[in-house]
């Protein structure tokens, strides 16, 4: 089949379009669907953003976080590896947040959660009328330092 711009080239290029029912097919050569601009479009369909004009939103996704992540590094959540490339996680934290909670601080917060998890499993034990397990975890329980 020929081109049926020029007329002169075989067609390699097929593009059909249905707006409100109407179908339009189109058999182009490669020189005439370049010309046109059919290969340009389908090239930035591949990147959904580039729809909307957006085509920065790949290399700097979060750019508009960046007054708010100022403390946090330069490169978090700024950039992203290139596509095929692996992710890699970095947390960059500042320094003067390192340590802010102390050991004390620590120890309550994980002894409440634990005490939190044994009320949990005696209530389950209880409800499941197994007395021997709510039992032992009640012995647990007591065997817990009191929260002051």
């Amino acid at each position: 089949m020929k081109c049926e711009h020029c007329g002169k080239n075989e067609a390699t290029f097929f593009y059909k379009s249905s707006v409100n029912g109407h179908v339009t097919q189109v058999h182009l050569c490669q020189d005439c669907a370049r010309a046109m601009g059919y290969t340009s479009s389908l090239r930035r369909s591949m990147r959904p953003m580039s729809l909307f004009g957006d085509d920065d939103f790949f290399s700097r996704p979060f750019s508009m976080l960046e007054p708010f992540l100022e403390g946090f590094g330069t490169r978090m959540l700024t950039e992203f590896p290139e596509p095929g490339q692996p992710v890699a996680v970095e947390a960059q934290v500042p320094e003067e947040s390192a340590g802010l909670v102390d050991k004390a601080q620590q120890d309550s917060l994980r002894s409440q959660r634990q005490r939190n998890a044994l009320e949990q499993q005696l209530k389950t034990a209880v409800e499941s009328e197994n007395y021997e397990e709510a039992a032992r975890i009640r012995d647990q329980l007591r065997s817990l330092p009191s929260q002051s």
